[in-house]
């Protein structure tokens, strides 16, 4: 895991049997205990997007910076409920699959994006930022990057990235604003891949016309 990443915990009574999602309080924070659902990396809580008896989504908490493995575990009703230790890298990014076309549409094989086109990728896993790196914080106003170098492929060819840093008021996301190359490049389904400073995030599918 990567400072800062959002992650999913599988289980079974982690949580209540109807899911509960978490929400920002009035402060752009969010809360640590949802649901009387718990899970702390090293003893320190984590941001709690949501809880249900099988399943946990947490962002991993900033202090965890430094550490070579950090020891998770998670809490139901302030009983545990299954712990494990992950080792901690600087940077693990993945990309989530709602690629954004520049009219606002998905991307997908009936909306494809034209070659030079912008689109918006986001991601998590980036590692430490530029920002005040606050666990659960929603990011605001001037809009943290990433401390390591971003870069992205489409279809095995560089990408202008215009903007990589925190998505505005989300928390743990990592928003890219990238041109498609142009030129003599396929078009139909092709590989989108995002690198954070030496790490390399699975390939995503984007659609080009």
């Amino acid at each position: 895991v990567a400072r800062g990443e959002l992650i999913v915990i599988f289980g079974a009574g982690l949580g209540p049997e109807s899911g509960a999602a978490g929400a920002l309080d009035s402060t752009g924070m969010l809360a640590n205990l949802l649901s009387g659902a718990e899970v702390r990396f090293d003893g320190v809580p984590a941001p709690m997007f949501y809880a249900q008896f099988g399943q946990l989504n947490v962002q991993v908490p900033y202090t965890v910076a430094g550490n070579a493995v950090t020891h998770v575990q998670a809490l139901y009703q302030g009983r545990p409920s299954g712990s494990l230790d992950l080792a901690v890298v600087d940077a693990a990014p993945a990309l989530f699959p709602g690629v954004v076309n520049p009219d606002g549409s998905p991307n997908s094989e009936i909306a494809p994006t034209a070659l030079g086109s912008i689109v918006t990728f986001y991601a998590t896993g980036e590692g430490l930022t530029n920002g005040p790196n606050v666990s659960g914080q929603a990011a605001a106003v001037p809009y943290p990057s990433p401390l390591l170098p971003v870069t992205l492929t489409v279809a095995g060819f560089p990408a202008q990235i215009l903007y990589a840093g925190s998505a505005p008021g989300a928390v743990g996301l990592l928003q890219v604003n990238a041109r498609v190359p142009a030129g003599f490049i396929p078009t139909g389904p092709v590989a989108a891949e995002l690198t954070v400073g030496s790490a390399v995030a699975p390939r995503l599918t984007i659609w080009l016309k």
